[in-house]
């Protein structure tokens, strides 16, 4: 053997002594290591930021890092490998530890695009997670969304220490494409503002800027009623937890309680000054005997009202918000929360108490 040959393997094996296995060529390949374009090398600086602040560094972005990855359970999974940062993306990552799991399924790929469309499909995506260091020692896992030459930047991370990825695999739900309208139901003669489904969902509540409410029978994509006690525009629905009650509100400030059955008005209350933006209903596992009763309104007015629909009175009156109330919504511990426009969410005990903000 000649000098020159001998130097080279000596070489060879003391660069595999001092670093890990590392990647030189494609990420998806077969399992040989002369067809994967495996190298050996220790781990060197790649990476020397820009003291001066001069350019964007993308110039003294390194062509490749080490990375060691990992599963979920902290094993290594292969050797610490050289990978191109510009390229390696979670789709170039996954088809990579795919490929270190599956070695078999890399041996037996055919050169049939048809065959390697059903592959790809039946493949496992997964999710990578680089361990970061905080300034306090911490480790934090920073989701790889993009390349690892993004993450490097993003991070701040340094190329002297070898970058460790947890892999996941994740879920594939396989949802058909919508295709076609099933259905369409007219009837509103202005604008619908807002749908409310039954809780059995079998029916759907709607409300328009032509003051009225309508009732829909799912099934059958038919109106089943067409309620017109409102004076201005329907802004609010919501059925009572239990089915048997509705509840519809307007820019009047004007709350209707309907019987979603006959579509008759069962109260008609001026509950506020200004126009109501949000209903929730008491939850039913909280009511008395298991009848729905009761409900909160929130308004343009700054006020939250809890109302009892059968009895038509205001039970109580939440006050502490400074601009209009968005949103409200009954929790199932018997706590009100509300939003408003004056950046707060504040909760309250149904009894009007102010619990916390």
């Amino acid at each position: 053997m000649s000098a020159p040959a001998a130097a080279a393997i000596a070489a060879t094996r003391a660069a595999k002594n001092a670093g890990g296995i590392a990647w030189s060529g494609s990420l998806v390949g077969s399992t040989n290591p002369d067809n994967l374009g495996y190298r050996y090398s220790h781990v060197h600086k790649r990476y020397k930021r820009a003291s001066d602040g001069d350019g964007d560094g993308e110039d003294d972005l390194p062509g490749s890092i080490v990375v060691q990855f990992r599963n979920r359970d902290g094993e290594d999974v292969g050797d610490a490998m050289d990978l191109p940062t510009k390229s390696s993306d979670p789709d170039a990552m996954g088809a990579l530890i795919h490929a270190l799991l599956h070695p078999d399924e890399v041996d037996s790929d055919s050169d049939d695009d048809d065959d390697d469309d059903t592959k790809n499909k039946k493949r496992v995506p997964y999710g990578f997670y680089a361990t970061v260091k905080r300034k306090d020692g911490a480790e934090d896992d920073v989701e790889v969304t993009g390349t690892l030459a993004d993450l490097i930047r993003e991070q701040g991370l340094s190329t002297e220490e070898i970058l460790k990825l947890t892999y996941q695999p994740l879920a594939v739900f396989r949802v058909r494409p919508v295709t076609r309208c099933t259905d369409t139901m007219p009837g509103h003669t202005e604008a619908v503002l807002h749908v409310s489904y039954s809780p059995d969902g079998r029916h759907l509540a709607s409300g328009g800027g032509d003051t009225t409410v309508r009732f829909w029978d799912v099934n059958t994509s038919l109106p089943r009623h067409t309620c017109k006690s409102h004076r201005n525009h329907v802004l609010c629905t919501a059925w009572s937890p239990d089915g048997k009650r509705f509840a519809s509100s307007d820019k009047n400030g004007v709350l209707i309680a309907w019987d979603p059955h006959s579509g008759r008005a069962l109260a008609t209350i001026k509950a506020h000054g200004k126009w109501i933006t949000s209903l929730a209903w008491e939850p039913v596992h909280r009511t008395k005997g298991g009848a729905c009763e009761r409900l909160a309104t929130a308004s343009k007015d700054c006020l939250v009202k809890i109302w009892n629909v059968r009895t038509r009175q205001c039970e109580a009156t939440l006050a502490g918000h400074v601009d209009s109330v968005e949103c409200v919504r009954w929790g199932g511990e018997g706590l009100i929360y509300t939003a408003s426009r004056d950046r707060t969410i504040k909760v309250w005990g149904a009894e009007g108490r102010n619990a916390g903000e």
